[in-house]
């Protein structure tokens, strides 16, 4: 976020816990509590985004947030064309990746229309925390946050493995991240409550 625009930037902390807190919702309804969240892992220094400990396992979950590409349009849109946001840092191999889970969130928001929207807002960061999320219309997220796949490491492995070199990443500016088409190779939804029930 070094080079964005400060409405801008403060708009993706926003999403970011909008999609920490409605995840966390979302699992509560269906049963399910993590043990932890929020936590730096010692030997990485990546965070861990939340924690799920059974009487069998230990399983951390990584939460990936995104807003729509105007480009897509659509979230539908965005499922065919869209992977799970999933960063390739350095040399680094799919067995290397952390967290047993990646879970992908997308905001039902056009990326380029609403950072121009965002620019134009005159924002005066001493204002109480009500003008500013009423400024730039935070309470969107309230309507606009949608769940749509998730994968757990062993069969996102397999995946990458059984992909023809070409097929097994992608670039988006200075970044490569590993596949993982949300349509055709994600899990659904409500398939994680299911598969965590079973540990």
């Amino acid at each position: 976020m070094r080079h964005r625009h400060p409405n801008v930037a403060l708009d993706s902390k926003i999403r970011g816990y909008a999609g920490e807190l409605a995840f966390r919702k979302w699992m509560l309804q269906n049963g399910i509590e993590f043990s932890d969240s929020n936590q730096q892992d010692q030997s990485s220094g990546m965070d861990i985004d939340f924690v799920f400990e059974s009487r069998n396992k230990r399983i951390e979950l990584e939460l990936k947030t995104s807003i729509l590409s105007d480009a897509d349009e659509t979230i539908a849109c965005a499922m065919k064309r869209r992977d799970i946001k999933l960063i390739k840092r350095g040399n680094q191999r799919i067995q290397d990746l952390k967290s047993d889970l990646h879970i992908q969130i997308i905001f039902k928001q056009l990326r380029v229309r609403k950072d121009e929207w965002l620019k134009k807002q005159r924002i005066d960061f001493e204002d109480s925390v009500e003008v500013i999320y009423n400024k730039i219309a935070a309470h969107r997220f309230e309507t606009d946050t949608y769940l749509v796949g998730w994968i757990d490491k062993p069969t996102l492995i397999e995946q990458i493995k059984n992909k023809p070199g070409h097929l097994q990443k992608w670039k988006y500016g200075m970044r490569e991240f590993w596949t993982c088409n949300l349509l055709r190779e994600a899990n659904r939804p409500e398939d994680l409550v299911e598969y965590l029930i079973s540990f």
